[in-house]
C-alpha cells in the first residue's frame, strides 16, 4: 500500500506523455494542412476585353478555366483592363502571392517587365509574341504566318473580283507578319490580285470595323478576312450579308454569323495554348522565353468549309496547308521583328 503514491505518479506521467504525443501529432497535422494550403497553385489573369466577347478574351478565359480544372488551381481574373491600369493590377496580384500571372495582350508587356523584375520568385506570362526576360517572364504565341498565308490563299481561290482584304485590330509586328503572309499567300495563288490591309487600332470599336468594310465593299472587295474581335464581328456580318461577298472568321468558328457566307474561320486553340503555360510552370520548365505553336501541334486549324468551296478548291487548299506543315512552303516573314501580339 505504500507503493500507491508511486503508482499514481506513474499513471499521471503516462497521461501527461499521452497528451504530449497527441498534441504533437495534432500540431504536425496542422502544419501539414497549412503547408498543403500554401502549396496550392494560384493563377491570376488580366484580359484586354470581355470574357464574353465571343473571341480573344473569352477564349483566353476558357484557358484559365482549363488551368483550374487540370491543376486544381485557385484562379482569379480581371477583364477589360486597359494598358494604363495594367501595372497596378499585376503588382497587386503579385503582392497577394499568386504563383503565376498571365497577361492576355501584347499591350501589357512593359507593365509585366516592371513587375516581374520586382518579384523574381513569381512566374509571369504573356499570350503574345515576345522574347521574354530569360528569367521569370515569358510568352506563348501562335506561328501566325502559317494561317496568314493560308487565309490569303483561300481568299485568292474564292474571289471573283480579284480584290480581297485582311482587317485586324492592331499593327503589332505579329499582325504585320500575318498581313504580309496573307498578301504573300494571295499573290502566290493569283499574281495580279489586289490585296487591301487595314489595322483598326482597336479590338472593340465596331464602328471603325464597319467603316472599313463599307469602304472595301465600294471598292469591290468580295473576300474579307477579319481578325478584330468585337470590332470585327459586326463588319464580318455586314460584309457577308452582301451578295457574292464572303468572310473568313478568326479565333472561333464564326459560321453562324451568316450561315453559308463564312468560308471558314481560323481556329486558334487559345485555351490549350494558355494551358501550356501552366503545364510548363508546373513541370519546372518555364524559362522566361518565347514558346510558339501552330498547325503541327494542332494549336491552329481551320473550321469546316461546309460546302462553301468546290471539291477542287478544297483539295487545293488542303494541299497547300500540308506543304506548310511539312515546311515545303517558306512562311518566314521578311524584315519583321515580332515583339507584340494581341
Amino acid at each position: 500500500m505504500f507503493q500507491t503514491p508511486k503508482l499514481l505518479t506513474n499513471i499521471l506521467l503516462g497521461i501527461i506523455t499521452l497528451v504530449m504525443i497527441v498534441s504533437c501529432s495534432q500540431w504536425n497535422q496542422e502544419q501539414l494542412t497549412t503547408s498543403d494550403s500554401q502549396s496550392q497553385f494560384k493563377v491570376a489573369s488580366i484580359f484586354s476585353g470581355s470574357i464574353e466577347d465571343g473571341s480573344w478574351s473569352q477564349a483566353n478565359y476558357e484557358g484559365l478555366k482549363l488551368i483550374e480544372k487540370q491543376y486544381n488551381a485557385e484562379i482569379t481574373y480581371t477583364e477589360n483592363v486597359p494598358e494604363t491600369d495594367s501595372e497596378a493590377l499585376i503588382r497587386r496580384y503579385a503582392q497577394q502571392g499568386y504563383d503565376l500571372i498571365i497577361g492576355h495582350s501584347g499591350g501589357y508587356i512593359k507593365a509585366m517587365e516592371k513587375v516581374a523584375k520586382d518579384f523574381p520568385e513569381i512566374k509571369f506570362a504573356l499570350v503574345t509574341s515576345y522574347s521574354g526576360n530569360n528569367k521569370n517572364l515569358g510568352a506563348v504565341a501562335f506561328r501566325s504566318g502559317e494561317v496568314g498565308y493560308l487565309a490569303g490563299v483561300l481568299a485568292a481561290i474564292k474571289t471573283k473580283t480579284n480584290k480581297v482584304g485582311y482587317m485586324v485590330g492592331y499593327d503589332y509586328p505579329v499582325y504585320q507578319e500575318e498581313a504580309e503572309l496573307f498578301r504573300r499567300g494571295a499573290t502566290a495563288t493569283k499574281p495580279n490580285i489586289e490585296v487591301h490591309t487595314q489595322f483598326l487600332q482597336t479590338w472593340t470599336d465596331a464602328e471603325k470595323g464597319n467603316k472599313v468594310a463599307l469602304d472595301w465593299l465600294e471598292k469591290g472587295v468580295d473576300i474579307m478576312a477579319i481578325n478584330a474581335d468585337e470590332a470585327g464581328i459586326p463588319a464580318l456580318k455586314l460584309a457577308s450579308e452582301k451578295p457574292e461577298v464572303y468572310g473568313i472568321g478568326w479565333t472561333k468558328d464564326q459560321y453562324n454569323l451568316v450561315q453559308g457566307k463564312i468560308l471558314t474561320s481560323v481556329l486558334q486553340n487559345v485555351p490549350e495554348l494558355v494551358l501550356k503555360i501552366a503545364t510548363l510552370v508546373q513541370q519546372g520548365r518555364w524559362e522566361g522565353k518565347q514558346y510558339k505553336y501552330g498547325l503541327r501541334e494542332q494549336i491552329y486549324d481551320f473550321a469546316p468549309f461546309r460546302g462553301t468551296l468546290t471539291a477542287e478548291e478544297e483539295a487545293k487548299f488542303n494541299q497547300i496547308k500540308q506543304q506548310i506543315v511539312t515546311g515545303k512552303i517558306d512562311i518566314t516573314p521578311s524584315g519583321l521583328t515580332t515583339d507584340y501580339n494581341r
